[in-house]
């Protein structure tokens, strides 16, 4: 905005501006300095507003600075006044011409025709997943992890007899640990899958900071989810009844645990 125009605009709403008549010591040099009126200049009248508010020195600098295109023209002749607006509407013209050809080369049958459908972005599903993970914390470096809740009890006593039959642990488990999606029923809570991900990695790194290296899973679910975090099982069983039940699961579970260092 122009100087002057702000001015103006104070002075519509009542707004006294006030202009520094001497430098103050260990002030900023200011822009303007209002003069005595009788060393002042004859301001030039900007504006032909009634009641217009102008400061000489103020009056002088907008009148040379800001509107410098407005004396040249006055001060050329006719002819050559001409020459400007030619080139004010020579672009115009040619932004006509450049607008119209891709029209022109359309409107030509014999010229190959390729249409740009706008690229549509794919819907996001932010329904939360529900699922419920156990986990089980059988050794420094075990977890054995079960999707279904009431075999919890049961992975409990068969992962202490397995141990204490490959070692000799004879040690006490830690509680398990109920995982459970989503975290907090709410609708204003970003609960979807790169979510649940997230807090099922999270969930994962505390046990593999404090020295776990191995999972044991059991269901479907349990498998789906530890891929999900990138983390391949050691064994996968149908579910803790199936491999109690199964001599061949047991076998395999066995042999899987047989070829760790420790467990």
């Amino acid at each position: 905005m122009l100087e002057q125009r702000r001015q103006d605009y104070l002075q519509a709403m009542g707004i006294t501006h006030w202009v520094p008549r001497m430098v103050l010591p260990h002030a900023p040099q200011p822009r303007w300095i209002a003069e005595s009126p009788a060393h002042a200049p004859h301001p030039h009248k900007v504006s032909a507003g009634e009641g217009h508010l102008v400061h000489p020195l103020a009056a002088e600098l907008l009148h040379d600075n800001a509107k410098p295109a407005v004396a040249r023209v006055n001060d050329t002749p006719a002819g050559a006044r001409a020459a400007p607006v030619a080139e004010s509407v020579a672009p115009a013209a040619e932004l006509r011409a450049t607008a119209a050809a891709p029209a022109a080369v359309q409107s030509n049958p014999s010229a190959p025709h390729t249409e740009q459908l706008p690229a549509q972005s794919q819907p996001v599903d932010l329904t939360p997943p529900r699922f419920e993970l156990q986990f089980l914390r059988v050794s420094q470096l075990g977890v054995w992890i079960t999707d279904q809740a009431q075999d919890v009890e049961r992975m409990q006593g068969f992962a202490w007899r397995v141990l204490q039959a490959m070692s000799d642990h004879t040690g006490f488990m830690q509680p398990p640990f109920s995982f459970r999606w989503p975290f907090i029923e709410s609708a204003h809570d970003d609960q979807s899958h790169p979510v649940a991900v997230q807090a099922l990695s999270a969930q994962w790194r505390f046990f593999t900071d404090q020295g776990a290296r191995y999972a044991v899973c059991f269901g479907n679910v349990s498998q789906q989810w530890l891929n999900n975090i990138g983390v391949t099982p050691l064994f996968v069983g149908a579910s803790i009844t199936e491999v109690m039940q199964s001599a061949g699961e047991k076998r395999r579970l066995w042999h899987a645990l047989r070829e760790l260092e420790g467990i």
